[in-house]
């Protein structure tokens, strides 16, 4: 800027010069050629004045609005890596997981012990999406997902407090086509058409108490103070939900959806099928889901002969929520007909900057799942604080169980359990 600066003061010196020469030879009678010789000069030297000024004008404007600013460090560009990259150019690839670990503290009646578990209400895993599309209304898709679970919350007991050998399960070995027009159709190892009909629930606390009682503490024993013994009957034997046919070999087939209703069927291997009917809908300031199904195992089960079982959840706007399941099971080999009823109402709300507070209470009542004349009842309350920064869910739960079979009435099981979810 100086440089510039000094140009001008030279050509405003020279210029004036020239000017004071102009006026002297016409004072003195020079001839008119020289006069306008010149005065072309003064004008080219006024022209580039002008424009020099300008530009000064313009850095000294740059100058001012970077005044008072610091200057950011120039860095390298980089490009984030993808977390998985996909073998095959034409699909789309995601990886996913969770990690659920919890304290579980449970008394017989007659002892407490401690335990850390796996949480089984949703338990630690790892899986793998792949998908294509080849064109706009189709889908080919696959799943693969296991889960590894030390010390799982439903087989833990006072008799084995620690769960050795664990060992990777599969959850999906899975592959699908979806189509727009004629549905999805699945084939592999996979949830079946029944699977999750016995669980819909809009709560936000099913990650430590829902429909599935026994994943909380089903390994815990029930005591019998008149004998002073365990006789081997623990909580997973006498609650079920009647949850459908769960993950099997199978082929499926889901509908497309007609106004909410979604109509699914499965074939699994050995024999063995189901039917299913979901719901969802968003009805004015109320979120509703409902599933009902009737699954028949065939030759993959020596005691169940069929069951029909469902269950519908409702969310308001308000946060209140509701929840009801209920099942009816027909065994084989002459045995009483086995049923259920479960209940939850709760509460979600943001009552801190953490996330949504979930909290809800419930009740169960299990008859004749293990065998004719057994009554069990269950009573629960769950707390769940979603923390969003750190994809983390915080829990809190409790259950009361009570079983009363064939005249012997068992001391009940009070179970506690508090842990972290944390997925990716």
């Amino acid at each position: 800027m100086k440089t510039g600066i000094v140009n001008i003061l030279q050509r405003m010196s020279f210029l004036a010069v020239m000017v004071c020469f102009l006026t002297a030879f016409s004072a003195y009678g020079a001839d008119p050629e020289t006069l306008d010789r010149l005065e072309k000069i003064i004008e080219q030297q006024q022209a580039q004045i002008e424009t020099q000024q300008k530009a000064l004008e313009q850095l000294q404007i740059q100058v001012e609005a970077l005044k008072g600013q610091t200057a950011a460090p120039v860095k390298a560009p980089t490009e984030s890596p993808a977390a998985v990259k996909a073998g095959n150019p034409k699909a789309n690839v995601k990886l996913y997981g969770q990690v659920n670990k919890a304290v579980l503290y449970s008394d017989d009646g007659d002892k407490g012990n401690t335990y850390l578990v796996d949480n089984d209400n949703s338990s630690t895993r790892i899986g793998v999406l792949g998908s294509i599309k080849p064109g706009d209304t189709v889908e080919v898709g696959t799943r693969i997902e296991v889960e590894y679970q030390t010390n799982p919350s439903n087989l833990v007991s006072q008799e084995d407090k620690r769960i050795g050998g664990a060992d990777f399960e599969k959850r999906h070995l899975d592959l699908w086509v979806d189509t727009n027009t004629f549905g999805k159709f699945s084939l592999g190892w996979g949830s079946t058409a029944s699977d999750g009909t016995s669980e819909m629930d809009l709560s936000g606390t099913g990650v430590v108490g829902y429909s599935s009682i026994g994943d909380m503490a089903g390994g815990q024993l029930f005591y019998d103070q008149g004998t002073n013994s365990r006789p081997g009957i623990d909580i997973g034997d006498v609650f079920s939900n009647m949850d459908g046919l769960g993950r099997d070999e199978r082929i499926r087939y889901d509908s497309p959806s007609f106004n909410g209703f979604v109509g699914s069927t499965s074939y699994i291997a050995d024999g063995g099928g189901d039917f299913a009917v979901r719901y969802t809908a968003q009805m004015d300031a109320f979120k509703l889901a409902a599933a009902a199904a009737y699954a028949n195992p065939g030759s993959t089960s020596n005691t169940i002969d069929d069951q029909l079982a469902g269950s519908v959840s409702v969310l308001h706007d308000s946060g209140f929520n509701g929840t009801f399941a209920m099942g009816a099971r027909d065994h084989k080999a002459g045995r009483d007909d086995g049923g259920y009823f479960y209940a939850k109402f709760g509460y979600r709300a943001h009552w801190c900057p953490l996330g949504v507070t979930s909290m809800s209470v419930d009740f169960g009542s299990y008859s004749d799942i293990r065998a004719d004349g057994d009554d069990a009842d269950t009573f629960g309350f769950q707390m769940v604080q979603d923390i969003q920064e750190w994809g983390t869910e915080a829990y809190l739960g409790y259950r009361l169980h009570s079983l009363d079979g064939n005249g012997t009435d068992f001391d009940n099981i009070n179970a506690l359990m508090t842990g972290m979810r944390v997925k990716f």
